[in-house]
């Protein structure tokens, strides 16, 4: 892959790949180093990508990789990195978006991938399936339970108000 067609291709990705990396890693700067580094992997392994069938589902593999190899190294517990917001009014602190990004991070890490990919990214349930490496019934019963799980968490949430 020549150089101006890595750019074209991965430019038009780089907001995505962040949107992932966030939604699996839960940290914005964290989010943006596994982003950099995926698009840097990639750049020198460019020639390569011309022999791919989706360079988009190569480099979201690529870095849903990298962010799970990030999870192990910081050793991740079942608590989310980012703490609720303790600061600020109450409507401020209990935005919807705050509180499902929240509800989000508490949730396990294959739940948040999938359901990001579903219902943020809007990929269909066959491209979820190729993209993790498991079967399409496997996706559709991730998702379910993550949205029951999802639900529970933001439930949980706002009684905590």
């Amino acid at each position: 892959m020549e150089e101006t067609q890595f750019d074209r291709e991965l430019v038009r990705l780089c907001d995505r790949l962040y949107r992932f990396a966030r939604s699996l890693l839960g940290n914005a700067i964290e989010a943006e180093d596994a982003t950099h580094d995926t698009i840097e992997r990639l750049w020198r392994r460019r020639t390569e990508l011309a022999l791919c069938r989706s360079v988009e589902a190569f480099a979201l593999t690529a870095l849903r990789n990298g962010c799970i190899d990030r999870l192990r190294r910081r050793h991740m517990t079942t608590e989310p990195s980012e703490q609720l917001p303790t600061t600020g009014d109450p409507v401020e602190r209990w935005s919807s978006r705050e509180l499902v990004r929240t509800a989000m991070a508490r949730l396990p890490l294959r739940q948040r991938e999938v359901l990001h990919l579903k219902e943020i990214e809007g990929y269909a349930t066959h491209e979820i399936a190729e993209l993790i490496g498991v079967e399409e019934n496997q996706v559709r019963t991730i998702l379910s339970r993550g949205r029951k799980a999802l639900r529970e968490e933001v439930e949980k949430l706002m009684g905590e108000r």
